[in-house]
Order: structure tokens, then C-alpha cells, then sequence
């Protein structure tokens, strides 16, 4: 699977909140350094918990892809947040066809 369509993918799992599909897009020693929740086990296990809570808190929460950029290993991937309106970029670092490493900053 490209780059590409894994960060669709994942895009698309987390608007749905559909957590199983998580178990496929995230290694299992995936590492999320994103500030708002330090130190989350590491895997699907530890992203699984934060995505119920954000639906769970915002059931209309969408993440719409504005830009994404390939970088072979990595790639950055611009959204909007919906329903806030806010904008964010993501880092995410790939190995063989699953996210490794995360990273975000949102701006206002």
C-alpha cells in the first residue's frame, strides 16, 4: 500500500472511529508525540483509547485532508479539524506499510 493511501486510510479510520482498523495501520511499537496526551502506550493499544475519547467528545469530529507530501519514510499530512475549524499538520514516519511515529502541531 503507498504512503498515500495508508494516511487515507488512517484518516478515514479515525473520522469513522474505527478503532479495529487501527490494529492494521499502526505497528505495534508506534510512538505518538503528540503534546496532548504524553506518553501513550506504545501501538494501536495506546491510540485506540485517545481516538474513542475524541469521538466521544465530538461525534462529528473530521479530519479533512488538505495536503499531503511524500517524503519516502515520512510524510506530512495538512488537515482541517472539523467541526473546529482549525488547521494541523502531522508528521508521520512509515515502515513497511504501517505509522511508526507521530507527530502534530494545531494552529488556531
Amino acid at each position: 500500500m503507498s504512503n498515500s493511501v495508508l494516511i487515507e486510510r488512517y484518516l478515514d479510520a479515525f473520522n469513522a472511529g474505527d478503532l479495529d482498523a487501527f490494529d492494521e495501520l499502526i505497528a505495534p511499537d508506534y510512538v505518538n508525540h503528540a503534546p496532548a496526551t504524553p506518553d501513550p502506550p506504545p501501538g494501536p493499544e495506546g491510540l485506540k483509547p485517545i481516538v474513542a475519547l475524541l469521538r466521544e467528545q465530538t461525534p462529528d469530529l473530521r479530519f479533512e485532508l488538505l495536503r499531503l507530501v511524500d517524503a519516502g519514510d515520512h510524510v506530512a499530512v495538512h488537515t482541517r479539524v472539523h467541526p473546529f475549524g482549525v488547521e494541523q499538520m502531522q508528521i508521520e514516519r512509515i515502515r513497511d506499510g504501517q505509522i511508526v511515529e507521530h507527530w502534530r502541531v494545531t494552529a488556531a
